[in-house]
């Protein structure tokens, strides 16, 4: 799947507290499970051949980058003469050059996906983890994540110093950024573990599926920054903490927790500078924050049922009421 900056579910500009091998938050010792998060450089292989035919052998060592990330054959001649035109273009070499600058060192990133890969598999014991490759596409993409492979594009994920940046509105342009690379790729792989009930077309429903993807996160990286997950400011998930009680009243004083008009649920969901709806300083995607309030606030009320069992539960229903949340700090 390409990523598609809803963003996501997800995020701030904030720093990760590092990772040891013994989560913090959640208490669980993931020090015996082994698991690498080696990132392969197919950017500096990309842009140091020499010829297209160096291109295509690229493409043939690692043939999913062209039928999956691509989705052309490995021996796409055209495709090898495209790529390699691109990487001889001087702007696109100097590009290169920043990325390279902000991205020489990637053991940071390598030690972020080593660690919740092994919490996955603490969780989920068949987990194999996905192959990673780092690659530059000019920022004609920039995530793509399957169960199997990560691909990221780490010019996109620069930061506000690059020269060149995401065509994006600046409230999604800030989250493109190195320490969101981790979170919004953990994010991703939740899909496969959260249980949803395809009849159930209600705003509560994709609230609860957003609030379990993001506790998946969490989880999975007992200590990264509430900020990263969650894809609010400081000051954003402060007002946003304080005003919950207004917020859950929005919702329930306008029936909108079982609204089924796509349209209307959009309005609460999808990555927006502000959800006017609630009040202008209320920020977008409120619905998706909302779920993932009811969902902790499920977790912490039903200690007894594991994180396993949350993600399997495919009642939205029956998780907002036994997490007994009516707007409560």
């Amino acid at each position: 799947m390409k990523f598609i900056p809803i963003f996501f579910s997800i995020i701030l500009i904030f720093s990760i507290t590092s990772c040891d091998s013994t989560s913090e938050k959640a208490g669980i010792d993931v020090s015996n499970i082994k698991a690498s998060g080696k990132m392969i450089r197919f950017d500096e292989a990309l842009l140091a051949a020499k010829s297209p035919a160096e291109i295509t052998a690229l493409m043939q060592q690692y043939p999913r980058y062209a039928t999956d990330f691509l989705r052309v054959a490995p021996n796409n001649k055209a495709v090898a003469d495209s790529l390699f035109k691109l990487t001889q273009n001087a702007d696109i070499q100097a590009f290169f050059k920043e990325s390279q600058a902000q991205f020489t060192n990637v053991a940071d990133l390598e030690a972020e996906f080593a660690n919740a890969f092994k919490h996955i598999k603490y969780y989920y014991p068949t987990f194999k983890e996905p192959k990673i490759l780092a690659t530059f596409t000019g920022l004609s993409s920039d995530l793509y994540v399957s169960d199997s492979l990560i691909i990221v594009s780490l010019e996109s994920f620069i930061g506000k110093t690059a020269k060149y940046r995401p065509n994006q509105p600046t409230y999604i342009q800030n989250k493109y950024e190195r320490q969101y690379i981790v979170p919004t790729v953990i994010h991703f792989l939740s899909m496969k573990y959260i249980k949803t009930n395809p009849a159930d077309q209600t705003l509560l429903s994709d609230m609860i599926y957003h609030g379990k993807a993001d506790e998946f996160v969490f989880e999975m990286m007992p200590n990264v920054a509430d900020t990263l997950v969650l894809g609010y400011t400081d000051r954003q998930m402060d007002e946003t903490w304080e005003a919950q009680d207004l917020v859950y009243a929005h919702f329930v004083d306008n029936k909108l927790l079982f609204e089924t008009n796509p349209f209307k649920k959009d309005k609460y969901m999808i990555e927006r500078p502000t959800t006017n709806e609630v009040g202008p300083a209320c920020p977008g995607r409120i619905g998706q924050w909302l779920g993932w309030r009811i969902t902790e606030k499920y977790r912490s009320e039903n200690p007894s049922i594991s994180f396993q069992q949350l993600m399997a539960n495919t009642n939205a229903k029956e998780i907002f009421e036994k997490s007994k949340y009516r707007g409560e700090k």
